[in-house]
């Protein structure tokens, strides 16, 4: 299928061919005609942390006096541009420091004017490096800001500008790449993990004004998280700012806005769930009251199929749609209009224009996974024509379930187990059903660490039982809210949960939760790895060796027919028999 979650992230290693990584300069072969813009100064020497996660003989060595940036021209193959690659890759090493600074890191590609300036497109996108230890990082680049830059023409010359800093740091810098977009398919099945984005939900008035009542996630926000390998995002938006008249044609700017962050993430090879947030509900009179689906004629499920008719319309054809999450927890529906009727009349109209994206469907009463039985065991009489139903899930940990946290850890009588408890009775509906499913917010305050203690026991539970989920929540409009796990001081900062949730980025059981994947080799060997463990496979006995980017060999593992053989390797680049991966 079109939709298969496949990231297939084979490196460049000797010439400049159709492969996803271009190797800009692993310093292997000589200094590559690096130079020094200010602060510091460059040496091309032998590699002194060499280790298993780099062993290369030559690296870059970089001495700062203050911020220091080192310029690397390099060529793209022909036929490409810069926007034809989603970032740069390098690895990083910082060798010694005057130990009262952060060890600071950043990339900017820098494009020749015809009087030989260098001009940014882009403001650097900082990131932290480790002492004494290589470090992959990984800096996407801002494709607005390169477009805008094309747009007013350049000489084609080209260099990466590696900024370091500061003061009296001395780094080591290997293995720099440019990262080419990766085709992104996938029929959803795949189990992954990741963030609701919130702010195109914000406000409580409608439609409102953009940066005033509510606002849209960047690629910033994307950025990080896709960093964090919390690639599946959920995005909120309104049904009022979309479509501001029942049956009218859907909103030009605000459809525009929402194009332009699912194409972000498409570029970042990020799923994306559109997420009606509207709980069975509009607001006809500014967010003043809202009207429920089914309560008179002006608002019917003909009416929420008809907005869903035309979102599938213009998404369709996005490759990174997991799913249409066609209604954020219903609740109190009316006898004479049960949700179970509404999501039917809706998922025959996405079938209209749609035989291929997810359709997800979320439980009646605010979609508790604890009730889950007694809410929406009739959601299992849905039919899909095409057989793709997801269904949606919340779960919070509070006494009553709300996901207020009025009261402290203690005083809501909750335990490290509180969190598998309540979703067991959704997650055994599953199996019971052959069903998919999605625990599509779950999140704890941030003021006491035993709410991370009960966050990762359910996130564990999710995992092993094959449940993607997505945290609630994330987004730059938050500010001070307890659950929020967006990022502080410009992206540089975590908040506490992110600890526990970065652990957790695949769910088992789904091959194509697989990050890098080459397919069955002459000799019937499969390689396949998730996060960082590379797992062998082959129907008769071999002996598979395992070589850096720079032809060293790391390990050799041997495989017993039928049965599959692991390691864990440090990210990076590999050539794994005759196949070449990115260990992420």
């Amino acid at each position: 299928m079109k939709k298969l979650l496949l990231f297939l992230c084979l490196c460049f290693v000797c010439n400049l061919n159709a492969n996803n990584i271009l190797v800009i300069n692993d310093f292997e072969s000589g200094f590559g005609n690096a130079s020094n813009a200010w602060g510091g100064s460059c040496e091309w020497v032998d590699n002194p942390l060499k280790t298993a996660d780099n062993s290369s003989a030559k690296v870059l060595k970089i001495n700062s006096t203050e911020f220091a940036a080192t310029s690397i021209p390099f060529v793209l193959p022909d036929g490409k541009t810069l926007t034809d690659y989603m970032g740069v890759r390098l690895q990083l090493a910082v060798l010694d420091a005057c130990g009262e600074n952060i060890h600071w890191v950043g990339c900017d590609l820098g494009l020749q004017d015809q009087v030989g300036n260098k001009c940014w497109p882009a403001t650097a996108s900082w990131q932290t490096g480790a002492l004494n230890t290589w470090m992959t990082l990984d800096f996407w680049l801002d494709e607005a800001t390169l477009s805008s830059w094309f747009a007013g023409g350049y000489t084609g010359d080209l260099s990466l500008l590696v900024k370091v800093g500061r003061q009296k740091f001395v780094y080591l810098i290997d293995n720099v790449a440019l990262i080419e977009k990766t085709e992104y398919v996938g029929d959803s099945s795949q189990n992954c993990f990741g963030v609701n984005l919130s702010g195109a939900e914000f406000g409580g008035i409608y439609p409102g004004v953009d940066g005033t009542h509510y606002g849209y996630p960047t690629y910033k926000d994307l950025d990080y998280f896709k960093k964090k390998g919390l690639n599946l995002i959920r995005f909120p938006f309104r049904w009022e700012r979309i479509q501001r008249v029942m049956n009218g044609e859907l909103d030009a700017t605000e459809l525009a806005k929402m194009k332009t962050f699912v194409q972000a993430a498409e570029d970042r090879g990020m799923p994306i769930i559109l997420d009606m947030h509207n709980f069975a509900r509009y607001s006809f009179d500014g967010g003043t009251t809202h009207v429920l689906i089914g309560e008179s004629s002006v608002l019917t499920a003909e009416h929420l199929a008809d907005v869903w008719r035309k979102l599938a319309r213009e998404f369709k054809d996005y490759t990174n749609i997991w799913g249409y999450d066609i209604m954020n927890e219903p609740y109190s529906m009316l006898p004479s209009a049960p949700w179970v009727d509404i999501a039917q009349v809706v998922i025959n109209a996405i079938r209209e224009v749609d035989t291929e994206t997810p359709i997800i469907v979320s439980g009646d009463s605010f979609s508790s996974a604890r009730f889950w039985v007694e809410y929406s065991d009739n959601l299992r009489t849905l039919v899909d024509p095409s057989d793709n139903l997801i269904f949606q899930a919340h779960l919070y940990f509070d006494k009553d379930y709300s996901g207020q946290y009025l009261n402290s850890y203690d005083a809501d009588e909750v335990a490290p187990d509180t969190g598998v408890e309540r979703a067991r009775y959704f997650v055994e509906w599953l199996k019971r059903y052959n069903k998919r499913g999605l625990l599509g917010e779950y999140g704890v305050p941030d003021d006491d660490a035993r709410w991370l203690v009960t966050l990762e026991n359910l996130l564990a539970y999710l995992r092993d039982n094959g449940v993607s989920g997505t945290y609630w929540s994330a987004g730059p409009r938050w500010g001070n809210y307890k659950l929020s796990v967006q990022p502080t001081q410009n992206y540089t900062v975590d908040r506490p949960q992110m600890s526990v949730l970065e652990k957790y980025t695949v769910a088992d059981d789904n091959s194509s939760a697989v990050e890098s994947q080459v397919a069955e080799s002459p000799d019937n060997l499969q390689v396949s790895c998730q996060g960082r463990m590379v797992v062998f496979r082959s129907r008769k006995s071999c002996e598979v060796n395992v070589w850096n980017v720079s032809g060293n060999l790391v390990r050799k593992v041997s495989v017993l027919p039928y049965a599959p053989s692991h390691i864990t390797l440090p990210q990076g680049f590999y050539i794994v028999g005759s196949e070449k991966l990115i260990v992420r």
